[in-house]
C-alpha cells in the first residue's frame, strides 16, 4: 500500500524559501530630488545672465582721471609748472585753463555722474577770457562706457570765471545745473559794469541754457544828477533826430546811430538775487528774484519775480525787466 510507511524511513520535509525583501524607493526619490535641483540651478544661471546682459551695469566713476582725460582731449597738455593745462586757439594765442568746480553724484542703485566747470584765462594779457561746463555720465546704450557733454568755450566774459562765481545745485530729480555769474564791463566810472547769472544744464546730448538774468549793474558817472540831466539832453536830441529819420540823408542816419551808441551813464548800484525752488519733482521748479539798490540816484521800489520754466522748450520765462541787453 502506498500510504503505509516503510520502517526506518521518514517523510521528507518541505523546504519554503521566503520571498525577496522589497526594495526601498527613498533611493529613487533621491535622484529625483537632486535631478530637480539641478534643472533649477541651471534654470537660475540663466535668468542670471540674461538679467546681467540686458540691465546695465552700475558705473563708479574715477574722478581724477574722467576730468584730467576731459580736459586735455579739449584743452591740451597739463602744465605742472603753470598748474593748468595751455590752450592755444585758432589765432595762436595762448590761455590757461583751470576746474573751478567740480562733483560727483552718486545714487543708491545708480551710475555716478560727474559735473565739472573750467575756467580759460589768456596768456597775453590782454583780457580775452572763456569758460567752459562739462557732465560725464555712464552711455544709456547697451555696453557703452562713459560719454561727455559739453559745452567748453564760452567768451561771455571781461573778466575770469573764479570758483566763487560758480554755484552748482539740484534744479529737479533728474536735472542738476550750474548758475555762473559772467561780468561785461570792468570800470564802472566809464562804463556800465553788469553781472548776469547764467544758468547752464544737460538736457539730452547737449549743454542747455535754463536762463540769463541780471545779477548787478555799477555805473558811477559822478555827479547823480548832473548825469541826470546830461542823459535828458541825450534823450531829446535822440527824439529829434528820430523825427527826421524819414527824410535823412545816409550822413544823418550814420550821426543816429553814433549818438545810439553814445548814451550818457546814469548812476546805478544795483542787486539782484535769486532763490531756487525745493526739488520735488522731475522738472525744474520756479526762480524767485529779488532786487534792491539805487538807479539813477534814487532807491530802487523793492520788487520779487517769480520765474516759471517751460519744461517743453526747456528754459525759465524770463520778464524783460531782468533781460540782459
Amino acid at each position: 500500500m502506498s500510504d503505509l510507511i516503510e520502517p526506518g524511513i521518514t517523510e521528507a520535509t518541505p523546504v519554503l524559501t521566503p520571498p525577496p525583501p522589497k526594495r526601498r524607493k527613498w533611493g529613487r526619490y533621491v535622484l529625483y530630488t537632486l535631478a530637480v535641483l539641478g534643472v533649477l540651478m541651471i534654470a537660475l544661471l540663466v535668468a542670471a545672465v540674461i538679467k546681467a546682459n540686458s540691465e546695465p551695469q552700475l558705473i563708479k566713476i574715477d574722478e581724477a582721471a574722467s576730468i584730467d582725460e576731459a580736459m586735455t582731449r579739449t584743452y591740451g597738455k597739463y602744465s605742472a609748472e603753470k598748474k593748468g593745462w595751455v590752450y592755444v586757439d585758432e589765432s595762436n594765442e595762448p590761455f590757461l585753463v583751470r576746474v573751478i568746480q567740480q562733483a560727483r553724484i552718486e545714487a543708491v542703485g545708480a551710475s555716478d555722474e560727474l559735473f565739472f566747470a573750467a575756467s580759460g584765462v589768456s596768456l597775453k594779457g590782454n583780457g580775452r577770457n572763456f569758460y567752459g561746463v562739462f557732465q560725464i555720465r555712464p552711455d544709456t546704450k547697451p555696453g557703452g562706457g562713459l560719454v561727455e557733454i559739453s559745452s567748453a568755450f564760452r567768451y561771455e566774459s571781461d573778466v575770469p570765471v573764479t570758483p566763487e562765481k560758480v554755484r552748482f545745485e539740484a534744479l529737479s530729480e533728474r536735472t542738476w545745473g550750474w548758475v555762473l555769474k559772467v561780468q561785461t564791463g570792468t570800470r564802472p566810472v566809464s562804463e556800465q559794469v553788469m553781472v548776469s547769472n547764467v544758468m547752464l544744464a544737460p538736457h539730452g546730448e547737449e549743454i542747455a541754457l535754463l536762463a540769463r538774468f541780471k545779477a548787478s549793474v555799477d555805473a558811477e558817472p559822478g555827479d547823480c544828477a548832473q548825469a541826470n540831466a546830461d542823459h535828458e539832453t541825450w534823450r531829446k536830441a535822440v527824439e529829434a533826430m528820430g523825427g527826421q529819420e524819414q527824410a535823412s540823408t545816409e550822413p544823418a542816419a550814420q550821426e543816429a546811430e553814433t549818438m545810439d551808441d553814445t548814451e550818457p551813464m546814469r548812476c546805478e548800484h544795483s542787486r539782484w538775487t535769486y532763490r531756487t525752488a525745493d526739488v520735488v519733482g522731475p522738472q525744474p521748479g520756479p526762480l524767485t528774484v529779488s532786487v534792491k539798490g539805487t538807479q539813477y540816484g534814487a532807491p530802487l521800489e523793492a520788487k520779487t519775480w517769480k520765474l516759471m520754466f517751460d519744461s517743453k522748450a526747456f528754459v525759465y520765462n524770463i520778464p524783460e525787466e531782468l533781460t540782459v541787453e
